[in-house]
């Protein structure tokens, strides 16, 4: 069964796969603002909190991305941002936090249902965010149906200081 989401009143569908809460993350290749292949893991380099979010276009949300980064700024932890969309283009802003990437071979958009399937935006990316924890477990995910809303930032702060003290990253012996 395909989801459904709105943009300015259009019903549109997502790609009928995806990954949920509880499941591990899943590593996936894409392509940096300087045209590099990279490798997304589910768990960061430093065994960091990750966000993996995306967006269907740079000018339509700007406000909401711009925000987002400054709230990321604003953290006192590091934790790797990335926001994805589907094809490569010139980003008109300098991000003090979030990593800009783009999924040109739609593995992000396959693995974590992102993908829209139907309507103005087909083949795009929707507004998801997805909050990783130190483990490469998936801890919360937003993914608002209607696109005019925003992410949910206090509910996404309250995950963020859930994820941040529910895994040491030492095991059960440590």
């Amino acid at each position: 069964m395909k989801s459904k989401i709105i943009y300015k009143n259009e019903e549109m569908e997502l790609t009928d796969d995806f990954i949920d809460i509880g499941y591990m993350a899943e590593n996936f290749e894409a392509i940096d603002i300087n045209k590099n292949e990279i490798e997304i893991k589910k768990a960061s380099p430093n065994r960091n909190i990750q966000i993996f979010m995306s967006f269907p276009s740079f000018e339509e949300f700007s406000n909401e991305i711009i925000m987002f980064d400054e709230f990321m700024n604003d953290a006192k932890v590091d934790i790797f941002t990335y926001i994805i969309f589907n094809k490569e283009f010139n980003i008109p802003y300098q991000f003090k936090k979030i990593i800009p990437i783009f999924d040109v071979n739609e593995e992000f958009a396959s693995m974590y249902g992102t993908k829209i399937v139907s309507g103005t935006l087909e083949n795009r990316l929707t507004k998801a965010l997805f909050l990783i924890g130190k483990d490469g477990a998936v801890y919360h995910i937003d993914m608002p149906n209607d696109l005019e809303k925003p992410l949910n930032i206090e509910r996404i702060r309250v995950e963020l200081n859930k994820v941040y003290q529910s895994y040491t990253g030492a095991g059960c012996h440590g």
